[in-house]
């Protein structure tokens, strides 16, 4: 398996430290970030295969760092989730809204986690 990179961009460290120590676990070299305006740059500088992006950030919000990446030619390939603990419904429209690939309520289930993973082909099974 090629080393794939992945951002956490989340406030909340211990959130962001048993996601992180998972995917490390899993073979994927991980890149946090705990504001917005750090995950935003973090994703442009790096170029990541995947970030998991809280909705409620300082700076910029995750629904609008994922609206600026998803809407240049250059990032737009990137897999974009956003971690939210509001009511899923919402938060679904709202991804949708800015072309997030999907959502995963917080605290997030790690089992869940992997399985939004594969469903959109990014781990190699």
């Amino acid at each position: 398996m090629t080393n794939k990179i992945i951002i956490i961009a989340d406030g909340k460290k211990s959130d962001t430290d048993s996601i992180n120590q998972y995917l490390v676990e899993h073979g994927y070299e991980v890149l946090v970030a705990y504001d917005g305006l750090d995950g935003f740059n973090l994703a442009r500088n790096e170029k990541p295969d995947l970030i998991l992006i809280e909705a409620v950030l300082s700076g910029f919000n995750g629904y609008q760092i994922c609206s600026l990446l998803k809407y240049d030619i250059k990032y737009e390939d990137i897999v974009i989730v956003i971690l939210t603990d509001g009511t899923r419904a919402k938060e679904q429209q709202l991804a949708d809204s800015c072309g997030a690939d999907g959502i995963l309520t917080t605290p997030v289930e790690l089992d869940e986690l992997m399985g939004i993973v594969r469903s959109i082909n990014f781990i190699e099974q």
